[in-house]
C-alpha cells in the first residue's frame, strides 16, 4: 500500500476547519482534525477503475473542495483496492482522480455507503483533553519518536498583552506528564492562534508523524508567520532530547493591532535571534533547554537571488539540508523544509513536482514572515510532499 506520511493543509479546502479570531477552542479543533480524525467526510456517489490511464474517477457532489495533491481516504468500497489513502491526481468541479495500488478487480466499485475525506496526519494521538478550559495533550504513536507529550492551551489568551489585540495558544513540551495539570516542562512558547487584525482567515498545516508546521495569517501587518514543534533529525548519537519547539514574543512591544511591532516569527531569518526556538535539551542531555537556529545559505530564506535570475530566468531551490545549529554546532538537520533562494508571490500555495534536483517530487511553496522586524517582506519557504525522513 502507498505510503503518504506527510500531509498539508489549507483554510481554503473543503470542509477545512473554521479559525476564527475569538472563539476559545477553535486552534484545537482544527489540530485534532489535521493530526487525528481527517475532515470534509463526503458520500462518494460512483467510483470508476479506468484501465488506460490507470486512475480512479470518483464521482462528488458539485463543490466538494478537495485539491490536486492532497491525501485522501477512501472507505466503505467492497474492493479493497479502492479503498486506503491515496494522493488525488486531478480535481473538476464534481469528480476527483486518483492512483489505486493495484487495478481493482471490478469496476465500478460496489458498497454500501462509500465515503472519502481529507486524510489526517496520522501518529499522533489525544492522551487527555479538557473541554472546558479548551486544553489538550498530544502524543506521537512512532517508538522512535522522542517521549515528549506537547500541551496546548487555547482558551483565548490574549498573551501576555492583554490590549494589544493578539490571540494566542499557549504550547507546552514536556518530557515528564502524568496529566494536564501535572507534568514536567521542557519549552514553552506562544502560538498564534487566530486571524485576529489581519484582513480575513488563512492558514496552513503542514506534519508528518514526528514534526509539524504551522503557518496563520494574522496581525496588522497582514503576514503570515511559521511556527513548528516536533523532532529534528539528530545528528548526535542516541539523542533523546531532539524536540524542538518555536514561538512568537508577546507584551508591550508585540502588540498585533500595529504595524510597527514585533509578532511575527524569526525562523525563516539565519541571524535573527533564537530566544524563541528551543530544543528540549543540550546535546549534553542534561535537563535544561538550548536555543538553536537554521543555517542555509546566505541569511535566509528567498533572498540570496533575484527573480527571476537575470542569467537564465530560472526559478532555484537549495538542494541542501537546513542545518539546526546548536551553539556553535550541528545537532542535526530539519525535516522536510526546503530554502528557495528567490521569491516571487508567483508561487504562493503552488506544488510543483519539476524542479531541478527534485524531479518527480512534489514540493509545496508558501509566503512567511521574513523576520520578526516591521515592514520586512514575506518570503517564501518550501516543504517536500513525499517523505522527511531519511532511512
Amino acid at each position: 500500500m502507498a505510503d503518504y506520511p506527510v500531509k498539508w493543509f489549507s483554510s481554503d479546502m473543503g470542509g477545512a476547519p473554521v479559525l476564527g479570531d475569538t472563539a476559545a477552542g477553535d486552534f484545537i479543533a482544527l489540530l485534532k482534525a489535521c493530526l487525528v480524525t481527517g475532515f470534509n467526510v463526503t458520500p462518494v456517489a460512483s467510483a470508476t477503475y479506468e484501465a488506460e490511464s490507470g486512475e480512479v474517477l470518483v464521482t462528488l457532489t458539485t463543490g466538494h473542495g478537495f485539491k490536486a495533491w492532497q491525501v485522501i481516504e477512501v472507505s466503505g468500497a467492497d474492493q479493497e483496492s479502492y479503498n486506503g489513502q491515496h494522493r488525488v491526481t486531478s480535481i473538476g468541479s464534481d469528480w476527483v482522480r486518483y492512483v489505486p495500488d493495484a487495478a481493482p478487480s471490478v469496476s465500478p466499485a460496489t458498497g454500501t455507503t462509500i465515503e472519502i475525506k481529507t486524510a489526517p496526519v496520522g501518529g499522533w494521538q489525544v492522551v487527555a483533553e479538557d473541554a472546558e478550559n479548551h486544553r489538550i495533550a498530544l502524543t506521537r504513536t512512532d517508538p522512535t519518536a522522542t517521549d515528549m507529550t506537547f500541551i496546548i492551551e487555547n482558551n483565548g489568551n490574549e498573551g501576555d498583552y492583554s490590549s494589544g489585540g493578539e490571540m494566542v495558544a499557549r504550547v507546552r513540551v514536556c518530557d515528564a506528564f502524568t496529566d494536564l495539570d501535572t507534568y514536567e516542562q521542557a519549552l514553552e512558547e506562544l502560538w498564534p492562534a487566530s486571524h485576529r487584525e489581519s484582513v480575513g482567515p488563512m492558514w496552513m498545516l503542514i506534519a508528518d508523524p514526528f514534526l509539524m508546521f504551522w503557518t496563520p495569517r494574522y496581525g496588522a501587518e497582514n503576514k503570515s508567520g511559521t511556527v513548528l514543534m516536533g523532532d529534528i533529525d539528530s545528528v548526535r548519537p542516541a539523542d533523546a532530547y531532539h524536540c524542538v519547539l518555536t514561538g512568537i514574543k508577546s507584551g508591550s512591544l508585540a502588540e498585533w493591532d500595529t504595524t510597527s511591532e514585533q509578532y511575527y516569527p524569526e525562523i525563516a531569518d539565519f541571524e535573527g535571534e533564537s530566544d524563541h526556538q528551543g530544543i528540549a535539551r543540550a546535546h549534553y542531555q542534561l535537563p535544561g533547554a538550548a536555543q538553536w537556529r537554521l543555517a542555509g545559505l546566505s541569511t535566509g530564506f528567498g533572498e540570496l537571488l533575484d527573480y527571476p535570475n537575470p542569467q537564465t530566468n530560472g526559478f532555484y531551490v537549495s538542494t541542501g539540508r537546513l542545518m539546526v545549529v546548536e551553539d556553535s554546532g550541528l545537532r542535526g538537520f530539519m525535516p522536510g523544509l526546503l530554502q528557495p533562494l528567490q521569491t516571487s508571490s508567483a508561487y504562493a500555495k503552488a506544488i510543483i513536482d519539476n524542479l531541478p534536483s527534485f524531479e518527480g517530487v512534489p514540493v509545496l511553496f508558501w509566503l512567511s514572515a521574513s523576520s520578526k522586524l516591521t515592514g520586512q517582506p514575506e518570503v517564501l519557504l518550501a516543504w517536500r510532499l513525499d517523505t522527511w525522513r531519511i532511512a
